[in-house]
């Protein structure tokens, strides 16, 4: 006879394990992902190695977990976008500036390493994107359809303004200050949207 196969323990506290996330994901965003290293990444958590494969089934599942993690704070903006308890402008500002700030956590570097490693993770990525491209000019088509906007305005091109905004976020370089530069330049970018294309709020 053969030997008897044993099953791997697991742990099933999902509060535990989501601790781990979000601390696999500041991880990931100041180390990457591509060649990190399970016994370094033990070490700086301070558990074993065993420990972590006793939460989650490979590397793989870490990344995805903690990007699912990331893109759901993130995806918090459109509660707000659609709040019609604020005035139309204020759901803008608010929902856009939470979506920067969270977005500008996220390095260029690891984003790269997801696209050109992880290319089934990446997807989500642009699936999120594109839903909140889809979210946008949902919300500037309605600015027009009320009178907010002129009807000039296209929301098409005004969501794609909006996109390439993001990305030149992105790609900013990380200092210490950066959360502060981020809001200077979302409000620069807020004042530049709605000054002279509104015809009320």
């Amino acid at each position: 006879m053969g030997r008897k196969s044993t099953q791997k323990k697991r742990y099933t506290d999902q509060a535990i394990k989501k601790k781990y996330v979000v601390k696999l994901l500041v991880y990931f965003q100041n180390n990457g992902v591509h060649n990190f290293s399970m016994s370094k990444l033990a070490s700086d958590f301070q558990i074993s190695k065993t420990t972590l494969y006793n939460h989650f089934d490979s590397k793989s599942e870490m990344i995805e977990l903690a990007l699912d993690y990331k893109l759901e704070v993130i995806g918090e903006y459109e509660s707000v976008l659609q709040n019609i308890t604020l005035s139309y402008t204020e759901r803008y500002r608010k929902a856009m500036l939470f979506f920067c700030v969270q977005s500008y956590d996220v390095s260029s570097v690891l984003l790269n390493e997801i696209r050109q490693y992880y290319p089934d993770l990446w997807l989500k990525v642009v699936d999120f994107q594109k839903g909140v491209f889809k979210n946008l000019q949902s919300y500037y088509q309605i600015g027009i359809d009320i009178e907010i906007f002129t009807k000039k305005a296209n929301p098409f091109l005004l969501s794609f303004y909006d996109q390439q905004f993001f990305e030149f976020l992105s790609k900013r370089k990380s200092n210490e200050k950066k959360q502060l530069d981020v809001i200077d330049v979302f409000n620069h970018h807020y004042a530049m949207r709605f000054d002279g294309v509104l015809l009320r709020d």
